[in-house]
């Protein structure tokens, strides 16, 4: 018989100590738009979600981790041990009407591990990106106050809010599954902004600290055998901050301090009550499609932003998977072909035009032998947002998500009897 070895504990307590160590500077975006609220919501995903849209509020198995849905959870299993570590890469074009950059950003992404209790029950727990900041304003021209003579500001922005989460789900009446999740929302944004008039500078550093808990739930039913729906929501949450703020400036080439402040209170930041929808359908062999939507309610949370305003966020995906034999001796017959599309209707409202943004993606998973269910996901999204109207500008962003997700074949120990 197999079991899970003593040593899972304390190989994960590592994992994820390292990982939070990184996670709270981790950058994954270059985004301008993540100057925004606490930064643009993440590209990256856990397992194969990535290359079906985003989406599977519907999608369940025992042989990879789908954290968009805690009943996922609840699938029927035995002996099951998953490890997934994800990386995310993000080449982006940004172009207003005038001018045109290119950004680059890349990082460990995600960090997750599923086992089951027993044989209707499963927990996991996880590490990912909520959103990522990453953004730099260069040559901001202004004029001084009282006189023609301007000065220039350059803005530079990282940081990410991070998502740790545990994962709870159970198997009722072998159709049923219900799950329920808690949350542990934490980060830093760090901005520095460098003013220079001449000879003279002053330099801003500001340190933002946020940390929340929300709290979801989830259930899935199998209406036929072709036919899963899934449904999941988050509740509304508010994160409470403090802020560091380090004002140094420079003159006749000497710098000096001038101002040190720390454990600034900061207004809270509201999180919106979510509701997520999905169906799985299964019309014939081994394909498989899911539809999603998501409905965010910004609106009610009567946030501002300095040039905009928070409104509601519809998110629609579609995806397909193909296989044509998961347990087929050759090994192409096992090799999994993904695809989906997104609309995301965004959340912020600049001058009465949405910050809006669609994508394709598709992808591959690769087996990594043929007594286990681990896999290599590799997954391409392509995403516009936003526009050229206005003040805005536009993106163009090309993102690799790279998952390894092992399972069974770490920290088992073969007995036989």
């Amino acid at each position: 018989m197999m079991r899970m070895n003593s040593t899972i504990s304390i190989i994960v307590i590592i994992f994820f100590t390292h990982f939070f160590s990184f996670s709270q500077t981790n950058r994954l975006t270059g985004s301008p738009y993540s100057l925004f609220g606490l930064g643009v919501e993440t590209s990256a995903n856990i397992g194969k979600n990535s290359a079906l849209g985003g989406g599977g509020y519907a999608l369940h198995g025992s042989n990879f981790i789908n954290i968009k849905n805690p009943a996922s959870f609840g699938t029927e299993t035995t002996n099951s041990f998953i490890f997934d570590i994800g990386f995310l890469g993000e080449l982006s074009t940004i172009q207003n009407n005038t001018t045109e950059e290119n950004r680059l950003a890349s990082n460990f992404s995600s960090l997750a591990f599923a086992a089951n209790l027993d044989d209707k029950s499963t927990f996991a727990l996880s590490v990912a990106p909520y959103s990522d900041v990453g953004y730099s304003l260069l040559g901001i021209e202004s004029n001084i106050e009282g006189s023609f003579d301007q000065f220039v500001s350059n803005i530079f922005g990282t940081g990410a809010l991070n998502n740790f989460t545990l994962n709870y789900g159970r198997s009722f009446f072998k159709r049923l599954r219900l799950g329920a999740k808690v949350s542990y929302l934490f980060g830093s944004v760090e901005e520095t902004e460098v003013v220079q008039a001449g000879i003279s500078g002053l330099t801003v550093e500001e340190t933002s600290n946020y940390r929340g808990v929300q709290f979801g739930f989830g259930l899935q039913a199998d209406v036929t055998k072709f036919l899963t729906y899934g449904g999941a929501i988050n509740l509304p949450t508010r994160l409470t901050g403090e802020q560091d703020r380090i004002v140094g400036k420079t003159l006749d080439f000497v710098q000096s301090p001038v101002e040190s402040e720390t454990d600034i209170e900061l207004d809270r930041f509201e999180l919106p009550f979510e509701i997520n929808n999905g169906l799985l359908l299964k019309p014939w062999g081994n394909l498989r499609l899911n539809l999603d939507h998501s409905y965010k309610f910004w609106a009610v949370t009567e946030q501002q932003d300095n040039v905009g305003e928070f409104v509601d966020q519809n998110i629609f995906s579609a995806g397909a998977e193909y296989f044509i034999d998961g347990n087929g001796l050759k090994y192409f017959q096992r090799v999994q072909f993904r695809t989906g599309f997104y609309y995301d209707s965004g959340y912020l409202s600049v001058r009465g035009e949405d910050i809006s943004s669609q994508g394709f993606s598709f992808g591959i998973g690769f087996p990594l032998g043929r007594r286990n269910s681990s896999m290599i996901n590799i997954s391409y999204t392509n995403m516009n947002r936003g526009s050229t109207n206005n003040i805005l500008v536009e993106e163009n962003i090309n993102s690799l998500n790279i998952n390894i997700s092992l399972k069974d074949i770490w920290f088992i120990k073969r007995r036989i009897n």
